[in-house]
């Protein structure tokens, strides 16, 4: 499939909303080549919305690690994603979004671009976005 024909920029942000039938693979591959594209872009962070696509089962623990390698590798430490699925592609424990993290991205998945973007535009709000308090330079 074609990234570019689902991508969408408005500002520093992306969108991508893909739609078909494809592989569990396929769809990590669609999203991963729209995280390469905004990093090229430029863009401060990507909603990356998967409703749109069909055609696999609720990913198993070992997809969901290919899944947050590949999102680690193609979203780097510089863009936020977040991720809209189905509610039956939704891991309760969100395990994909806690090894991508745990190799430096910045992301999560949701259940509607509502709630994403509000976690999105809640980044912008703040430049901290981790669990300690900037540290203040003392002179």
């Amino acid at each position: 499939m074609n990234t570019a024909e689902h991508f969408k920029q408005i500002g520093t942000r992306g969108f991508y909303r893909p739609v078909g039938t494809v592989t569990f693979e396929q769809a990590v591959e669609m999203a991963g080549a729209a995280m390469k594209n905004a990093r090229a872009r430029g863009l401060a962070d990507l909603l990356v919305n998967a409703c749109g696509l069909s055609g696999f089962a609720s990913p198993s623990v070992f997809e969901r690690y290919d899944l947050a390698v590949s999102w680690a590798q193609s979203a780097g430490r510089g863009l936020r994603v977040a991720l809209v699925v189905r509610p039956e592609m939704m891991d309760p424990k969100k395990i994909a979004v806690l090894m991508a993290q745990n190799r430096g991205v910045s992301g999560d998945v949701f259940l509607n671009e509502a709630d994403a973007l509000a976690w999105l535009d809640g980044h912008l709000t703040s430049t901290n976005t981790g669990a300690f308090p900037p540290i203040k330079p003392t002179i």
